[in-house]
Parts: C-alpha cells; structure tokens; sequence
C-alpha cells in the first residue's frame, strides 16, 4: 500500500497549488478591468464651463441686447430676474414685450407693475424683429432650466493688475483717448475721487458703485453692447474695444471697493459758473469798446473842431 501511496500523493501535491492559484489567476484580469473604469469615468467628467465654449446665435444676441439688464437665474440686475418668466406671463404678452415694451409699459397693468417694482426705469425698444423675440423667448425658456451661455468668453475685472486698473482710470476721465473715437465717461458720469474742475458729468448717474449694481458680467454687456438710449447712440458708431471694456470694470470695480461716499462738487460747479460769467463780461467790454470805432473818431473830432471854432 506504502509504494500506491508514494504514486498517488505527488498528484495530489502538485494539483493543490494550481487549485489555490486558481482564484488567483482568475481575479488577476478584474485588475486591469478597474483602469477602463478610471478612464470612463473621467471621459464623463463635466464639460468645460459655459464661458469657455462658444455662443450660439440667440445667447450672442441676449448678451449684446438683453444681458446688461437682465439675467437668467443669476439674480435682479436692473431688470428682473428672467428665470422662468414662461411661467408667469404668456408666450404672446412675453414676445410683445421684447420686440415693443413701449407698446404695453403704459397701457397693460402686469407692465406698469413692473415699472413700478423696477423704480420708474423703462426697458426701451431694441428694434428686434419678430424672429429675433421668438428666439429670445425660446432662449429664456430653455436656459430656465439648463446651462447657458450668456457671458462669452468672459475674463472677470477681478483678475486685472494695477496697470489695468490705471489704463481703465484714464479711459474714463479722457485723460488717454478711446480707440475708436468715443466720448470719455467723464463727460455724463463720476466716480468717487475723480479729479477735474468739474469732478464728473451730471447728465448720467453716478458710477462708483454700478459694479455692485450691474455686477461684473452685466457691466462687461453695458460697455460692449449699451441699451441706454442715450449711451447707444453716443457708442453706436464709436464701439469700446474688448480691452477698454475690460480696463473700465477693472477701474470701476476698484472704486466700488471703497467706502467713502461720492465726493460733493457742486463747489466747483459755482467756482466755474463764476469763471465764465467774468469771462463773458470782459469779453463783451472789449467788444464795446471796439464797436464802429472808424464812424465814432470823425465824428468825435468834428465835434471838437466844432467847440473850438465857437470859441
């Protein structure tokens, strides 16, 4: 039985080890299977963010005409909040509104309710045509509840150096000119701390704090694409470039930073109300003083010629 014994065992000996490498041998290929995983899983990593693709037609045109006002569920700018307005108004009153707000900001009661809660200011006709309202309003509605890209490529004035911040300070009070030809900011608007006889234009409102108004990406649409009247029409033909655009919110985000309040000139508004009216007095004692001095002098002499031939 000893030699059977001898025989069977090496057998036995020799298929324990391939049994215990079994499992082994079969566990070893779920390894690799972990590293598709991996690389599945970061292929399903999320896109880039929406400023870094490009726009589609109807988000360039919400950000050169709608975006310096409004937003869609980023928040009350000076207009209202357009997330989900599909649910609180009509497609047909919504799409009147965007093509024509002049036609319904004095008659219809939701628009005068809205004028009232938005303190007086009236969004003004953009001359859009009938397809671009549609597109518009299918726009709100689709960015209500996905991702938009409003903003373009945006860069946000709170990475701006000290020199950006400089360039935008000049831009603003005209001591360096606009590319393009524009009108300094100086001329309508003022800012904390600006210097200048004047200190600011009076024709606009104050700008210290319109960063915190607009905020960075609607201040961005109101320099590039203005849909106030009167700044349209002043920028309509002499557009910002994108870097002054960027230098002017870099400056202005450095005044809203501040917390003192808007310097009061009207001083130097009386100092120089007073200037001119000396200086238009002079001028018209030097123009009296010269008034038809070629008839005045014969006649001035023939009338003393005259007293002395009486006498």
């Amino acid at each position: 039985m000893r030699p059977a014994l001898l025989w069977i065992l090496p057998p036995l000996l020799l298929s324990a080890p391939l049994s215990a490498q079994a499992p082994t041998s079969a566990a070893a290929p779920a390894a690799p299977s972990t590293v598709p995983a991996a690389t599945t899983a970061t292929a399903a990593a999320p896109a880039a963010p929406p400023q870094a693709q490009e726009q589609s037609p109807a988000e360039d045109l919400f950000a050169r005409k709608c975006g310096s006002c409004h937003t869609v569920g980023k928040g009350v700018r000076v207009g209202p909040d357009l997330k989900d307005v599909a649910k609180r108004r009509s497609r047909a009153w919504l799409e009147l509104f965007v093509k024509t707000p002049s036609a319904l900001l004095d008659s219809d009661p939701d628009a005068r309710n809205l004028l009232a809660e938005f303190k007086g200011v009236r969004m003004p006709d953009l001359g859009l045509s009938d397809a671009e309202s549609r597109m518009l309003v299918d726009l709100v509605i689709r960015c209500s509840t996905e991702p938009c890209n409003l903003a373009g490529r945006f860069v946000a004035a709170t990475t701006a150096t000290p020199r950006d911040r400089a360039v935008g300070r000049e831009l603003f009070l005209g001591l360096a000119p606009m590319k393009a030809g524009g009108a300094p900011c100086v001329s309508c608007h003022t800012v904390r701390g600006s210097k200048g006889l004047l200190g600011g234009g009076r024709l606009a409102k104050d700008l210290t704090n319109v960063f915190a108004r607009l905020g960075d990406e609607g201040l961005d649409t109101a320099l590039k694409s203005p849909a106030f009247p009167l700044m349209n029409k002043v920028y309509a033909v002499h557009p910002l470039e994108a870097s002054e655009a960027f230098a002017l919110r870099a400056f202005l985000y450095e005044a809203n930073l501040g917390g003192e309040p808007a310097r009061d000139d009207s001083w130097s508004v009386s100092l120089a109300g007073g200037i001119g009216s000396l200086a238009v007095l002079v001028a018209l004692n030097v123009a009296w003083g010269r008034r038809l001095r070629g008839v005045r002098q014969p006649l001035t002499r023939r009338r003393e010629n005259g007293k002395e031939h009486l006498s």
